[in-house]
């Protein structure tokens, strides 16, 4: 009964959930319903593989039992009540395990989860760092005419918004849009001096994936940072890999895979800047002129990010 003890009375699936409605008129049902429920719900991922012999066997019931139980759960019979199970269990799993029960309460703890947390994602990044990729992926955007930042979602709409943001101080015509028929039009209407960098972690986006499309038919160039082998890195002219984390374990944190995409990020605005200085030093010598009228003057006052 170990993981129904741990999942108690928590609600955290939805009404419609098999397991949740399980869990919920487990106290009222029939002593061999109740069975049938316990010796499920003990071991949800065993039971979706399970035969009504062996779910018999552990319930101590009769082989019929079973069945009339994954009726009265509103099936055909066992085989679509392991399918339903089944799906609501790869759905649910993150919810039911013990981490999700019992996550990270104190200053302490939280602190050590995501520092470990950004730490793996950082390192990630760095050992999977592609220079050649880097490189290609500064050429495209240093002799660009426009640079559109496509993201969607959480984490990677918000990172193409920084994309922007660190590169128009740079003197590149760079945008950022999250939007979906924003980013088709844009797409649609893109000519072969346009380069657009799109980020994802899964790389399945279908924006992003029909808008590289679209664009590329156009003559545009496409920068993906993203997971190899996904729809997004096969339309990309240059691919900037970036293996996404089983957000499973610790859900409720923050997408430590935007840290990243922050790494890959600040490697190309460096590697920009770089290239670029003798043309922009003089303009980011005005910006900070401008930010000292505004704020006062600061040595530590940043232009560059």
């Amino acid at each position: 009964m170990k993981q129904r003890r741990e999942t108690g009375e928590s609600k955290a699936l939805p009404p419609s959930s098999l397991i949740d409605r399980m869990r919920q008129e487990l106290p009222a049902m029939k002593r061999a319903d109740r069975a049938v429920a316990d010796a499920l719900l003990e071991n949800i991922d065993a039971a979706t593989r399970s035969s009504v012999k062996a779910v018999a066997g552990r319930a101590g019931v009769s082989e019929p039992s079973v069945i009339r139980f994954a009726r009265h759960m509103g099936c055909e019979g066992f085989s679509d009540f392991k399918i339903r199970l089944a799906q609501d269990y790869a759905i649910g799993r993150m919810y039911l395990s013990a981490d999700y029960q019992h996550p990270a309460k104190t200053g302490s703890d939280v602190a050590g989860h995501v520092y470990e947390a950004t730490s793996q994602a950082l390192a990630s990044a760095f050992a999977q760092r592609d220079p050649a990729a880097l490189d290609r992926a500064a050429d495209l955007i240093d002799g660009s005419r426009r640079v559109f930042c496509f993201g969607v979602g959480g984490s990677s709409a918000n990172v193409a918004a920084e994309a922007e943001n660190r590169l128009f101080r740079l003197d590149l015509a760079a945008s950022a849009t999250a939007d979906a028929y924003k980013q088709r039009i844009t797409a649609a209407t893109a000519g072969k001096d346009d380069v657009f960098l799109m980020f994802s972690v899964t790389g399945r986006p279908r924006s992003l994936i029909e808008s590289a499309r679209s664009a590329k038919q156009c003559g545009a160039s496409i920068i993906a940072v993203t997971t190899a082998g996904t729809p997004l890195a096969i339309e990309a002219d240059v691919l900037i890999p970036l293996i996404a984390f089983d957000e499973e374990k610790f859900f409720y944190m923050p997408n430590r895979g935007r840290y990243g995409q922050l790494f890959i990020l600040d490697c190309l605005a460096t590697l920009l800047g770089g290239r670029r200085m003798k043309h922009i030093s003089s303009k980011l010598w005005n910006a900070r002129t401008m930010l000292a009228d505004l704020n006062g003057e600061s040595e530590n006052q940043p232009v560059g990010d």
